[in-house]
């Protein structure tokens, strides 16, 4: 889906009476913060994020987002599949989700919702705004709820918080860690930066004794590095000289690579990459960032911009507490 940007818009709808006034009263910083975003022509900044929903697919049942969080306006695409439900349907659903959603995030965070038809485009898009301490984490709980709220009936509101409704599972106490470690073209060093859900961020700064490049398009990382990246504890990462296979092995997915091959395996599955994997000076075991990340299960983003890629994955709660 491409950028919508709010004020070339040729007509703006708020859905609700209510959230009209929901999205400025709520906190009156985010009015202002909304405001300079506008302003300022970007997508997101220190102080607010915010997601493009393009509903207008939703009769044939797909749903797209683009996420864009921070100063440096990190993009996130991603695709629902969804029940067929008319734009109104999906829009109230969306609209009773965020709007539960805000009431658990209350002071600490604001959200906000808007919903945009365009008539010289019949793309209807709904874009949601979190600002305040929380926005990151209220943004993923929107991320992440997008596909279950639009296949669930719509959340009636309740005054503090629901005590029934599978909402819950994307309040600020019951959300997992998001780990995000970012790899740049060219640099020994990666970060990562872990997002608890009891709202402390963590930032990590680590050095390899490698760096990443890219090869025919594709992003080459050091696979012990990429293996925890992706939750892989070290003794899970294992490297057979004699077949020059890798075995990263994490919860019960099991991934074998072997040097020179395109042959990725997931346990029984077979998947034939674009690339191999391959060795370089002094014996680093180097393997495309994306197959093996999403085989695993995690988000990968490439910023062409940056020469970065970001992996995110979620951390089970038992683990990051």
């Amino acid at each position: 889906m491409r950028k919508v940007k709010l004020r070339s818009l040729a007509a703006l709808l708020v859905v609700a009476l209510a959230l009209g006034c929901w999205v400025g009263a709520a906190n009156a910083g985010l009015s202002e913060a909304l405001n300079q975003l506008r302003a300022s022509g970007l997508d997101s900044n220190t102080e607010i994020s915010q997601t493009y929903v393009d509903l207008s697919n939703a009769p044939s049942g797909t749903v797209t987002s683009v996420t864009y969080i921070g100063a440096s306006q990190i993009r996130t695409d991603n695709s629902y599949t969804v029940t067929s439900q008319t734009y109104s349907q999906a829009m109230n659903r969306v609209t009773s989700f965020v709007f539960e959603l805000s009431n658990n995030y209350r002071p600490e965070t604001s959200l906000g919702l808007t919903g945009i038809m365009i008539p010289s485009n019949p793309t209807m898009t709904t874009c949601i705004y979190t600002y305040g301490t929380l926005k990151d984490q209220a943004m993923y709980a929107v991320v992440s709820g997008l596909e279950q709220c639009l296949n669930s009936d719509p959340i009636r509101h309740s005054s503090g918080s629901s005590s029934s409704s599978w909402v819950q599972e994307y309040y600020p106490e019951t959300m997992a860690s998001k780990v995000i470690t970012s790899f740049k073209i060219g640099e020994a060093t990666y970060s990562t930066t872990n997002a608890l859900a009891d709202t402390t961020t963590q930032i990590t700064t680590l050095a390899m004794d490698v760096s990443p490049y890219e090869k025919d398009g594709r992003s080459y990382v050091p696979v012990r590095f990429l293996a925890y990246a992706c939750g892989v504890s070290e003794d899970n990462v294992q490297w057979d000289e004699a077949t020059q296979t890798v075995t990263i092995i994490k919860d019960d997915t099991t991934l074998k690579l072997t040097i020179g091959s395109t042959i990725l395996t997931k346990n029984k599955e077979t998947i034939i990459m674009d690339v191999a994997p391959e060795i370089i000076d002094p014996g680093r075991t180097m393997l495309p960032a994306r197959w093996v990340s999403e085989a695993l299960g995690a988000t990968v983003t490439w910023d062409e911009k940056n020469n970065t890629v970001t992996i995110e994955i979620l951390q089970p709660e038992e683990q990051s507490q």
